[in-house]
C-alpha cells in the first residue's frame, strides 16, 4: 500500500540511496531543499539487503508524509554511451562487457536519459529490491548516483565562461568515503565521465592522475573543481595541477 498521511502532498519528497553499505532515506523540504529527516538502514551481506529494505519501508514517520515524488538511486557501477548510439537491447551486453565480474540480468539494466550532455547512463538495479520499493511507492523514479553527479557538473559547466583562444578543460571531482566520480568538459562538450573505487587520497590522487594524462589535459592550462575533498588531497593534487577551484 503507498504510504500516506497528513502533511503537504506538495511539500516533501523521498530519496531512498542504496549504496555499499545500505540504505540512506531522506525527507527533503521541496521548497526550501532542505533535509527534514534521514535515517541509515546498514546492510551487512548482499542476501539481507530485501529483508532490511522492507522493515525499513515500515518506518512509523514515512507515513507522516505524502509525498511529491519518490527516487531510489543506487551508487552501482555505470556506463555511458552517447544518446544517438543507445539502444535498450544491447544494454545488457554492453554492460557486461563494460563490468565483466559483476552479475546482472536484462530485469536489472536501467538506463537514465542525460539531455544537457547528449548522452545515457546504463546501470543496474536488483530488480527484487525495486519491486519492494513500487509495492509501496509505484511511482518511484530510478536514478543513478553517477547521473545525479553528472547533471549537477553539467550545469555548473554552463555557467563557466568561454575561453578566447585555447581549447581549455575543466575537470570535476566529486569525493566520497569509497569512490569518486570524476567528468571533464571542452567547450561544455563532455570528454569523460566515470567513478572510481578509491578509500584513501593516495589511491585518489593515483586514479586521478592517471586520467588527467590519458585525457592529455594540461596542468598549466585546464582547471580542477573539487567536491568533498579533503585539504590532505586538494594540497597533494596541486603539486601537479596549477588550477585547482
Amino acid at each position: 500500500m503507498p504510504a500516506t498521511g497528513n502533511k503537504s502532498f506538495t511539500g516533501y519528497r523521498l530519496s531512498i540511496r542504496f549504496g555499499a553499505d545500505g540504505f540512506s532515506f531522506s525527507v527533503l523540504n521541496t521548497f526550501g531543499r532542505a533535509t527534514v529527516q534521514t535515517d541509515r538502514f546498514p546492510v551487512s551481506e548482499p542476501s539481507v539487503a530485501a529483508d532490511v529494505l522492507r522493515q525499513a519501508l515500515q518506518k512509523p514517520y514515512l507515513m507522516d508524509y505524502r509525498f511529491q515524488s519518490v527516487e531510489f538511486v543506487t551508487d552501482s557501477s555505470s556506463t555511458i554511451v552517447p544518446l544517438e548510439q543507445f539502444n535498450k537491447s544491447d544494454m545488457l551486453a554492453f554492460y557486461r562487457f563494460c563490468f565483466p565480474g559483476q552479475q546482472a540480468s536484462i530485469a536489472d539494466m536501467q538506463y537514465q536519459i542525460l539531455s544537457p550532455v547528449e548522452a545515457v547512463m546504463i546501470f543496474r538495479l536488483d530488480q527484487n529490491l525495486l519491486h519492494i520499493v513500487q509495492e509501496c511507492y509505484p511511482d518511484v523514479k530510478v536514478c543513478c548516483t553517477d547521473a545525479q553527479h553528472l547533471e549537477h557538473f553539467a550545469a555548473l559547466q554552463e555557467k563557466r565562461p568561454a575561453p578566447d583562444a585555447e581549447p581549455q578543460c575543466d575537470v570535476y571531482l566529486h569525493v566520497e568515503a569509497r569512490r569518486f566520480f570524476v567528468a571533464a568538459f571542452r567547450r561544455s562538450k563532455l570528454l569523460y565521465a566515470a567513478s572510481q573505487t578509491a578509500d584513501n587520497d593516495d589511491n585518489r590522487t593515483f586514479l586521478l592522475l592517471g586520467i588527467w594524462k590519458a585525457l592529455d589535459l594540461q596542468a598549466q592550462r585546464d582547471t580542477l573543481h573539487l567536491e568533498g575533498a579533503s585539504k590532505d588531497l586538494k594540497k597533494t593534487l596541486g603539486e601537479y595541477i596549477l588550477n585547482i577551484e
